[in-house]
C-alpha cells in the first residue's frame, strides 16, 4: 500500500497517531474528527496515500461514495439531525478523504452571513452563460 511520511492522514493510518476509528476494512478507515461540526462528524479515508479525487480509480471511488452513504445512513438514524452533509477537502491535507457531518441548521456549516451574501450577489447572467458554454464545450471534446 502507498502511503507518504509526511501525510498526516497516513500517519493516522499507520496508528502512529491516536484516532477514534468507527469503522475499518482494506480500502477505508472511518474515524471521528478532532474538529467536529457537530457531534458525529467521521471522516472517511482511503488506506492508501492517494492525493486528489481526480487520482482516484474508478474502482475504489464507487466503494468510497457507498460507504459514505453507509456512514451518512448511520449518522441520520444516531443523531437524527435535519441532514447529513458530505464535503471534500484536501487543500491542506491532500490525502483523499470525505467529511460526512450531521447538520442542524441552515446555517451550521456555512455562517449567515456569507450565506446572504452570496444570496444577494449572484453572478450576472452573461457570466454564467459563459461558464457553463466553457463547461459544455470542454467535456464534449474530453469524454470521460
Amino acid at each position: 500500500m502507498n502511503t507518504n511520511n509526511d501525510c498526516l492522514f497516513c500517519h493516522l493510518i499507520r496508528g502512529e497517531l491516536p484516532t477514534y476509528r468507527v469503522y475499518e476494512d482494506d480500502n477505508f478507515i472511518v474515524m471521528l474528527t478532532i474538529h467536529p461540526g457537530n457531534p458525529g462528524h467521521v471522516l472517511v479515508v482511503t488506506k492508501e496515500h492517494i492525493a486528489s479525487f481526480y487520482d482516484v480509480e474508478d474502482t475504489l471511488y464507487t466503494p468510497l461514495m457507498l460507504l459514505v452513504k453507509r456512514m451518512a445512513l448511520a449518522i441520520n438514524a444516531m443523531f437524527q439531525p435535519l441532514q447529513v452533509v458530505m464535503e471534500t477537502a484536501g487543500i491542506g491535507n491532500r490525502h483523499v478523504h470525505v467529511h460526512v457531518l450531521p447538520v442542524y441548521s441552515l446555517y451550521d456549516r456555512v455562517p449567515q452571513e456569507v450565506q446572504e451574501q452570496q444570496e444577494t450577489h449572484s453572478p450576472a447572467e452573461e457570466d454564467l452563460v459563459e461558464v457553463a458554454q466553457h463547461f459544455a464545450g470542454y467535456l464534449a471534446t474530453h469524454p470521460s
